[in-house]
Order: C-alpha cells, then sequence, then structure tokens
C-alpha cells in the first residue's frame, strides 16, 4: 500500500506551485481482542480479556510535488502503546524513471514478504504475521534506499538496495533499553509470475543492546585470568548480525499457501544464531478464507556459556549466575499450531478469528491463544 500522510508543515516548506497538489489521504485500523489460557502470557496476552495488545489506528497521505518527486508520511496510534502517535513513515520518494525509484527518509525495512503491509492485518490472512519470522525489533529505519523493476524470464522482479539506521526502546531483564541498530545495509529480490510469488533478503547490522550491568559485568570478568572472553561475549555492542530470509507464496484459484524462512546469526552476542519459520496452507469458500499455521522458533545460545565456571567458588557462581541469564534472555526453543478464518463481509473490511497453541519445549509448557479482530482500510 504505498499511501500516506503529508504534514502541513512541509508544504508550507515547498514552493507555491507544489503548495497546491493534490493529497490523497488513506488509513487502516485493526481492532484486536485476545485472551490466553489460565494462568499463561503467550505473545503479549494474559488470562484477562485484552483489547489493547495488536489494536491500532492509521492515517496515510501521499502527494505528487511533480517531476516525479512524491512525499510520504504514516502516523500510526497503537494500543500497546497507550495510543500515542508516532510516525511509522516519512520519506520523499524520486523517479529516476519507470523501472528505477529512490526514497529518502524513515521507511519500511523490507526484510520480509509482508513488510509493506505489516501493519495492515487487511493485507493478509492472520490477524498479526507469524510470531518468530516477524518479531525482531526492527522493522523500519531511516536512510536512504533504491527500487528497480525489471523482467527474469517470465517473471516481474524487484530488487531493493538500502542503508541506513534506528533506535528502539526493548525491554531485556526486566528493563527497558534503547537497542541500536547502526550500519543497515542489504537487499532484496522480488519475483512474480500470475499465482507465484518468491523472495529473499539479505541484510548486515551492526547491533548495541546495553543490558543493565553490562560495565559491571565486563569489569567482573576482567579480573577473572583466562576467562577475560566471557564478558565481551555476553554482551552486545556494536557486534554485527547477518538477516537472511527466504519466503513463497502460491494464491492459486481458492488455495492459498505460504511459507517464510529467517535466519539470524551473531558475531559476538550472548545469541548464536536464531532460526524461526512457518508454513500456511489456507482454502476459500465465496467469502470465507480458513487456514492453518505451523511454526518453528529456535534461538540457539552463544557456546560459551558451557565455560561459565561453576561450582569453584562462591563468588564465581553468582557471577556465573548473572551471566547465564544473560546469555538466555532470548533462548528459545518452541512451536505453536494457528487455526483461523476470515470473513470478508465488506469491500473494506473483515472479521477474523484465531485459535493459537504454543509448545515451549524449554520450559515444557503448553499455552492456548483465542483471538478475534475486526480490520479494514479506508
Amino acid at each position: 500500500m504505498k499511501k500516506a500522510l503529508l504534514p502541513l508543515a512541509l508544504l508550507a516548506c515547498a514552493p507555491i506551485a507544489s503548495a497546491y497538489a493534490e493529497i490523497s489521504f488513506n488509513g487502516f485500523a485493526n481492532i484486536v481482542a485476545g485472551k490466553a489460557s489460565s494462568g499463561d502470557t503467550q505473545w503479549g496476552y494474559d488470562d484477562d480479556v485484552d483489547f489493547k495488545q495488536d489494536s491500532l489506528f492509521a492515517l496515510q497521505a501521499s502527494t505528487e510535488l511533480s517531476e516525479g518527486l512524491s512525499a510520504t508520511v504514516q502516523l500510526i496510534s497503537r494500543g500497546e502503546n497507550d495510543w500515542d502517535t508516532e510516525f511509522e513513515w516519512a520519506y520523499l520518494a524520486y523517479d529516476l524513471n519507470d523501472e528505477t525509484r529512490v526514497l529518502i527518509g524513515r521507511q519500511r525495512a523490507p526484510m520480509y514478504m509482508f513488510s509493506d503491509y505489516l501493519d495492515v492485518s487487511y493485507a493478509y490472512p492472520w490477524i498479526t504475521p507469524p510470531e518468530g519470522v516477524y518479531d525482531l525489533e526492527l522493522s523500519t529505519y531511516d536512510g536512504i534506499s533504491a527500487s528497480y523493476a525489471f523482467t527474469v524470464g517470465e517473471f516481474d522482479a524487484n530488487a531493493q538496495l538500502v542503508f541506513g539506521s534506528e533506535t528502539n526502546e526493548i525491554e531485556i531483564l526486566g528493563q527497558e533499553v534503547e537497542s541500536e541498530f547502526d550500519k543497515i545495509h542489504g537487499g532484496s529480490l522480488t519475483l512474480n509470475r500470475d499465482w507465484l510469488t518468491l523472495r529473499a533478503a539479505y541484510l548486515l547490522i551492526d547491533l548495541t543492546l546495553p543490558a543493565p550491568g553490562v560495565d559491571e559485568l565486563i569489569a567482573a570478568w576482567q579480573s577473572v585470568p583466562g576467562l577475560e572472553f566471557i564478558g565481551d561475549e555476553a554482551t552486545i555492542i556494536e557486534e554485527e548480525a547477518k538477516f537472511a530470509e527466504v519466503g513463497f507464496q502460491i494464491d492459486y484459484n481458492n488455495w492459498l499457501v505460504v511459507g517464510e524462512y529467517t535466519h539470524i546469526e551473531y558475531e559476538q552476542m550472548p545469541l548464536d544464531v536464531e532460526k524461526s519459520l512457518f508454513f500456511t496452507a489456507g482454502y476459500r469458500f465465496d467469502n470465507v478464507l480458513v487456514h492453518l499455521t505451523y511454526g518453528q522458533d529456535e534461538n540457539e545460545v552463544n557456546p560459551t556459556i558451557n565455560a561459565l565456571p561453576f561450582g569453584v567458588s562462591p563468588e564465581l557462581d553468582g557471577l556465573s549466575a548473572v551471566t547465564a541469564q544473560t546469555f538466555r534472555f532470548r533462548e528459545q526453543d518452541s512451536s505453536y499450531y494457528t487455526l483461523g478464518a476470515r470473513w470478508d463481509f465488506h469491500d473494506s473490511a473483515a472479521l477474523k478469528i484465531e485459535y493459537s497453541r504454543l509448545d515451549n519445549d524449554l520450559v515444557n509448557q503448553d499455552t492456548n491463544l483465542v483471538r478475534t479482530a475486526l480490520v479494514t482500510v479506508f
């Protein structure tokens, strides 16, 4: 959806000839309610009915400033953020020719098959895109990108290159910290032919996550002869992450089949590798789509955790315990099933309902989640 909102301030700064450019306004909304099984939490929900976690309202608009130049802004208010309004997109686009477009400003990171529609629940079968694959804290960035449309045999192709950075607030060990994604660079390639879409992406990112007590942790291990490296491995300061994604979609007659896989390798961090995948199969009955999704997520801890010197002394036991907690803050070994249905009861609105079951093998726990959503575009 290439739609967005241009602030009045931008128009005030534009040449007089462009000040009267036509602005196209659009928007979308997701109203979601969910409840997890008694005593459990899953994907931000607990055993109380929650109407805020995945609900949002967004307003978008765009304007053509003549001679291939356009401006786009998207504003979103999310329930999980107490409905605070934020700029999700804010960029200028320039069409060099019919095939090449350059974007400068705040824009979507092309990491996934549904990145361009990440928040627009109306654009895909699920209430939210499958967890694990789509749970990386990086979704938008500030920078520049260039896309080029061409053909490969019978396929329509689009290649995109990106460069930029981003900061986000995330929770680590119960505390909010500011994550930094620097020197984001890489690209994506999408191939489409009739009912078949193929996609791949690869990005390199310098990642910094200042976990609570990181300086003290490094200093403590530097005082232990022969084990100084543990402090460096347990922290994330300007370390490189390599992100790779492949996906496909088959939309043939009444059948819809979608699959996606992501793989993240970390250079020198508490996590070693993150691997996530999902596979969805759905069938349309007139204006009702019934679908089943299987997903699997595995985050492997840095093997340095095996070098922690437990049993040597009470002091080292305490230091090792804190360090092990740091290593395992994103460890995961789980799978889930989601059975859902989508009813397109209106030309621009749909009602969705889903039942999900998560199996967490790390703690041997099963959790159930029921969600329903009213989604619309306008």
